[in-house]
């Protein structure tokens, strides 16, 4: 359960408050790490390393997880250098005016967050905090043996920080896209999806196959990249950013875009917004992590 205690902007002055138990201070102290304050002072993002009590990562500013019973263990200072790599590089495959404009205020790398069967390699605290584990556990990740490409060498790693980073973007938006909604068919909450799952309920091969084609079809059909896209704007435009931050456009345009009309116009209608909008051409950021990953392959 998450506790909201107020609401505010990006851009709007944060105050904290003791009961939160965060600093009165936003932003890293003066003897932090160079790379760390240049990159606050760029973009506008903490990239917190460090904490004392774990209350500085389970209650965030506006936010606390009060389910979290095992807190959060601190890095290693050798695993700091590569944390700030990866971030460096997920930053510069976006516009500096996104992020600095839509992006969440922190990202908090820990050793370990949670704890027993509750352990979590990644948590999204509210809509303002993305914490990660690092270096992470989750099955299939590599090893970091080469900091500097890690981002493009470890594609579940990368994947998952996108999938859960995009869903935050996705509320964290100034406002919804123009026509981008209205380019697809009105959504329904999942009640379609749902009325799939009751009418091909079996766990049978054959029941999944089948489920999964229904599931492909409604997406296709309405405009969405899955069919849980169909549950409301912000699902659907955070699975379009998690997509496109990761993947080619050929591969992109084979898969999603010519075996459906809506899906091909919302995606011309969310890259030509993000290039005017925010000066981000995000398919590029999408070409050039699978050409990269390819060549790790």
């Amino acid at each position: 359960m998450l506790l909201l205690a107020s609401s505010c902007t990006k851009n709007e002055s944060i105050n904290s408050s003791e009961s939160f138990g965060f600093q009165e201070r936003f932003g890293p102290k003066e003897e932090e790490l160079p790379a760390v304050k240049e990159m606050f002072k760029t973009y506008d993002l903490w990239l917190r390393l460090n904490f004392k009590d774990p209350k500085e990562v389970t209650n965030s500013i506006l936010v606390q997880d009060v389910n979290n019973r095992y807190g959060a263990t601190p890095m290693d200072d050798k695993a700091k250098p590569s944390a700030i790599m990866f971030v460096d590089t997920l930053l510069h495959n976006v516009s500096t005016d996104f992020v600095r404009r839509v992006f969440p205020r922190e990202f908090f790398f820990v050793k370990t967050y949670n704890g027993s069967w509750w352990k979590q390699d990644i948590y999204v605290l509210g809509r303002s905090r993305l914490i990660v584990c690092w270096p992470n556990e989750r099955l299939n990740t590599q090893p970091i043996t080469v900091p500097e490409t890690h981002y493009y060498q470890d594609s579940v790693l990368t994947r998952m920080v996108w999938g859960n980073l995009s869903g935050m973007l996705a509320q964290r938006m100034e406002g919804k896209v123009p026509g981008f909604e209205a380019a697809g068919m009105p959504y329904d909450n999942g009640k379609a999806l749902d009325e799939i799952d009751k009418n091909f309920p079996g766990n049978s091969d054959e029941d999944i196959e089948a489920r999964n084609r229904e599931v492909s079809k409604l997406a296709a059909e309405r405009g969405y990249i899955s069919g849980s896209g169909s549950r409301g704007y912000e699902v659907d435009l955070g699975q379009w950013f998690s997509l496109l931050t990761t993947e080619s456009y050929p591969n992109i345009k084979k898969v999603y875009l010519d075996s459906s009309e809506k899906r091909a116009a919302k995606y011309k209608i969310l890259t030509d917004f993000l290039k005017k909008e925010y000066n981000w051409d995000i398919q590029a950021a999408g070409n050039k992590y699978r050409k990269k990953l390819d060549s790790f392959q």
